[in-house]
Parts: C-alpha cells; sequence; structure tokens
C-alpha cells in the first residue's frame, strides 16, 4: 500500500511538473472561438494572438489542452476566467 501511495504521489508531481514547463502559468489566458477558455498559454506558441487582456487560439491543435485537462480547469478557476 506504501508503494501504491509513493508511486502515485510522485506520478502526481511529475504530471504538475510538466504542465508548468509546457505552459506559462504566469500568462494571460487562452481562449478559442470554438471550444471557449482552454487556460494558459503554451510557451513557444506560434497559434495564439494576443488580443488585448487575453489570447485567441487559431488552431485547432488541442493536444495539451486536453492532455492537461484538469489543471488547465485549476487554472482558469484559480484566475477567475
Amino acid at each position: 500500500m506504501r508503494i501504491a501511495a509513493k508511486i502515485t504521489g510522485l506520478v502526481l508531481v511529475v504530471y504538475l511538473v510538466a504542465f508548468v514547463l509546457c505552459f506559462d502559468v504566469f500568462s494571460s489566458p487562452v481562449r478559442s472561438n470554438k471550444h471557449g477558455w482552454l487556460g494558459p498559454l503554451i510557451r513557444g506558441d506560434t497559434h495564439s494572438v494576443d488580443i488585448g487582456k487575453t489570447y485567441d487560439y487559431e488552431s485547432d491543435d488541442l493536444f495539451y489542452y486536453r492532455l492537461f485537462w484538469p489543471l488547465c480547469r485549476v487554472w482558469i478557476l484559480v484566475n477567475g476566467v
């Protein structure tokens, strides 16, 4: 039981670190006309256009936003979007 808890904790920490490395967590929120609010800006993203206090996502490739969906939802709630 202890080993399973340690492995689960390690997986969660790795998932959180991967989220922080993949996204700019201090950025403005990103939204898509088709999918609504997505989350923070992906680092090095060329598909997001700054439209003021938010970014507009102009691509249908939502791989990272789907992969990190739970953390993106938490980020959106914390940022009051």
